[in-house]
């Protein structure tokens, strides 16, 4: 199955990450823009805006389970996040044959906020009991565990 990532990074003007069979024009950047896998012109200036504001806003992930990324002030992350979903969604139409897959998540919300969403228990640090989550040590020693 071909696939289409949109995860944010830094430096990385489209946020995607396509197969390389979607690829119909290459190029010597170590990206992909959207016109080389055909995309609509105007999709594709919306995801560049889109990601444009995440290298412009998005500072760091945090490596406290409880916290939001930070961000520099301007910036509404829940409308970032919905707007990368309305993308994702034009996308998934343009694209019927391709899993289109949203990864920034990790850009708003916290890493328990994200667990919990998923219906898992949040974390808690290592040796810190905290009512209602597990330890990290058991989400690292179980192979078998959801992260």
């Amino acid at each position: 199955m071909f696939t289409i990532v949109v995860h944010p990074e830094h430096g990385h003007p489209s946020s995607m990450w396509p197969s390389q069979e979607l690829v119909i024009s290459h190029s010597e950047e170590p990206y992909v823009l959207p016109s080389q896998i055909g995309m609509d012109k105007a999709l594709g200036d919306e995801l560049l805006a889109w990601t444009d504001q995440f290298q412009k806003f998005f500072v760091e992930e945090l490596d406290d389970f409880s916290s939001r990324p930070q961000r520099r002030p301007g910036i509404r992350p829940f409308e970032w996040y919905d707007e990368g979903y309305r993308i994702i969604d034009e996308l998934r139409l343009q694209f019927p044959d391709v899993h289109v897959k949203a990864e920034f998540a990790q850009y708003v919300f916290s890493v328990n906020e994200r667990r919990e969403n998923m219906g898992l228990p949040p974390i808690s640090p290592p040796n810190e009991f905290r009512a209602g989550h597990i330890s990290i040590s058991e989400v690292l020693d179980d192979p078998q565990s959801s992260r």
